[in-house]
């Protein structure tokens, strides 16, 4: 068994009333050299996927900014989710609020 404590993992949640949704915990692991984790939590649910091949010099937080809200949708939903209009609905919320947020904490001039 391999375990490995020095992964950095930048976690922070959202709290927004405008959004009209649950507290929404959101983890980024970046492992550098274009790959990274996302995963996101809203009342119990859980969402998560990974980029493999993201660009080599691209940081996670930079490659989630740039992408559309479908694709990340559609990763995030994998084989485990219903998909269905409402639920996709409500995961692009979270996904505009978890953007929203990743903006404000982005340097102004900064791409990631």
């Amino acid at each position: 068994m391999r375990i490995d404590t020095t992964t950095k993992v930048e976690a922070f949640t959202i709290y927004d009333d405008s959004s009209r949704l649950d507290p929404v915990l959101v983890l980024l692991q970046d492992f550098g050299a274009g790959r990274g984790r996302f995963i996101v939590e809203c009342y119990g649910d859980v969402w998560t996927t990974y980029w493999g091949a993201m660009g080599d010099d691209q940081s996670l937080k930079g490659f989630i900014l740039g992408c559309g809200n479908d694709y990340i949708v559609n990763r995030m939903f994998g084989q485990h989710h219903k998909r269905n209009k409402s639920a996709t609905a409500y995961l692009t919320r979270i996904i505009e609020s978890v953007k929203a947020a990743l903006q404000e904490l982005q340097p102004v001039g900064k791409n990631g």
